[in-house]
């Protein structure tokens, strides 16, 4: 278990030992926190038949066929886009037949804010009507997308988050090379966001946005130059430069920086048009960039 979500899993498991774990979580969390290795190790332990306080015992027949990602207990919906009404309805018909082991069966559904309405209104008679032993666990880093329907039938369960210290504590142990603070902050409560980044071959590093913003703010080159260099990482160059906003606002706020930052939040939207020109839409919002440091 990552280290910032041991106590949340300590406290859990002490429910589960008691058997007052609530039938479905909601478990809540940014991405690149853990959710999904938090959700599959309770489920884990959930099926292990002889389990060692808040570890599962690794060696019974549950263990060894969870290790093998074969257990005909536990099942797991996830999708890239949409988590359809088919999916929902196969689960919950797995769900409603009987437990092939031990009798405790579990469902997780990753990144439940991806269920269509459909999908939800399937699941909600499952989630307030379970069978015995049945365990629902949703993982989900938008829950203002869930329907309220849903949300008010799972126990809400919302992760920590860690501090840069311990952050950077973990990341030194996957990852040898030497880390850019900023870079560090900027996903220090997504330590496993970061670490992949990390581990990306990058050719468009937050180094290399830090110089170009400093290049820009000394007039050393022009908002349209670097929005026609970075328009191909178009995603990373306005995450940063959120991240930069956000840092300046630290410091000492003011309207500029703070349009600045809702600025940003539409270019997201703006990029999503497959018409849109990149070079224009970046191009202004570096000028913004400028204007605000100075303002």
């Amino acid at each position: 278990m990552y280290p910032w979500l041991t106590s949340s899993f300590k406290h859990l498991s002490k429910r589960i030992t008691n058997a007052k774990l609530h039938h479905a979580l909601l478990i809540q969390g940014p991405s690149g926190l853990g959710k999904s290795s938090f959700a599959l190790q309770l489920a884990q332990l959930l099926l292990c038949n002889q389990k060692q306080e808040d570890k599962a015992c690794g060696h019974c027949q549950s263990c060894l066929l969870n290790s093998a990602s074969t257990h005909p207990d536990l099942h797991i919906i996830e999708s890239d886009k949409q988590i359809g009404v088919d999916q929902i309805r196969d689960a919950i018909k797995i769900l409603n037949g009987s437990a092939h082991l031990s009798g405790t069966k579990v469902l997780i559904i990753a990144a439940a804010h991806t269920m269509t309405e459909s999908s939800a209104n399937a699941l909600l008679k499952t989630l307030e009507e379970p069978t015995a032993n049945t365990f629902l666990l949703l993982t989900t880093d938008k829950p203002e997308r869930i329907l309220a329907t849903i949300k008010s039938r799972c126990e809400k369960v919302a992760l920590p988050l860690p501090t840069l210290d311990t952050t950077l504590a973990w990341i030194n142990t996957q990852y040898a090379d030497e880390i850019d603070i900023n870079l560090a902050q900027l996903f220090s409560a997504r330590p496993l966001a970061l670490l992949a980044e990390l581990q990306e071959e990058q050719s468009f590093t937050y180094e290399i946005f830090s110089q170009g913003i400093q290049a820009l703010l000394k007039g050393e080159t022009h908002a349209m130059q670097l929005a026609s260099d970075w328009q191909e990482n178009a995603d990373k160059m306005l995450k940063w430069t959120q991240y930069w906003a956000r840092q300046q606002s630290q410091q000492q706020i003011s309207d500029a920086q703070w349009q600045l930052n809702q600025q940003a939040i539409k270019v997201v939207k703006q990029l999503r048009n497959p018409g849109v020109n990149k070079t224009l839409v970046l191009t202004s919002l570096l000028t913004q960039l400028a204007e605000a440091k100075t303002a």
